[in-house]
């Protein structure tokens, strides 16, 4: 706005309800009393640390390939159209252009197409993430002297490296390569992604219920799906 100009309405950014249901997940161990009695360790502290164990792997699954009904909605189950054709509500996916593999010819291209093809705003604190496989095969991608120029390895050890400066997130939920597999995900993950935890983890625990033995049951619910189509 200018000296003595008069400011107006901003054109600002468009909201919409997005419903994310959390479902109910249960884990229930049973323990023979006489185990719990008589082990030389703390048993219970073992079942808890197993059934957090659980969740953690069965959310793990669902973040990724779930179906929304009684579970999270998986990110890679939304409609996936051309990222040319990329409209809100569906995700958008660069083809290597060879059914299961990256092309023989310069193969990093598709993939230096895939990071550009997420908005420079979602670039800062975006990821990769794809199956151990799939990095694998990216890390054998060489220059025409013989480097592997795509991936630089984490010195710390605290992740999975870099492709072209982008982290790594390895994820064997996300689909190997294979025919028409999406098997790179990248995206902004805190600005697409929504994970809804309505309480902690709750435990019951019933040693009247069948004599002799002790039941932990352990409860929480969660849900998730993506927020923001263009940030993934």
């Amino acid at each position: 706005v200018g000296e003595n100009e008069a400011g107006g309405e901003t054109t600002n950014a468009k909201f919409a309800m997005i419903e994310i249901t959390a479902e109910e997940m249960e884990a229930e161990p049973w323990v023979y009393n006489d185990t719990l009695e008589d082990s030389d360790y703390n048993l219970e502290t073992d079942v808890s640390d197993e059934a957090g164990i659980a969740f953690a792997e069965a959310e793990g699954t669902a973040f990724i390939t779930g179906d929304g009904v009684k579970k999270a909605r998986g990110i890679a189950t939304y409609p996936m159209v051309a990222n040319a054709s990329y409209a809100w509500g569906k995700t958008g996916y660069i083809a290597t252009g060879v059914s299961g593999d990256f092309a023989a010819s310069n193969p990093a291209d598709k993939v230096i197409d895939l990071l550009h093809s997420l908005k420079s705003v979602y670039r800062g604190g975006a990821q990769l993430m794809m199956a151990d496989t799939t990095l694998g095969k990216l890390r054998q991608i060489k220059d025409g002297s013989g480097n592997f120029y795509l991936f630089n390895p984490d010195p710390t050890g605290n992740f999975a490296g870099m492709v072209l400066g982008v982290p790594v997130i390895i994820d064997d939920n996300v689909a190997a390569m294979g025919a028409n597999s999406y098997s790179i995900v990248y995206a902004n993950f805190k600005r697409a992604y929504r994970i809804v935890d309505r309480r902690g983890i709750t435990l019951i625990r019933d040693n009247l219920t069948t004599k002799g033995t002790t039941k932990f049951n352990f409860r929480k619910r969660v849900g998730a799906g993506i927020k923001n189509f263009e940030a993934v």
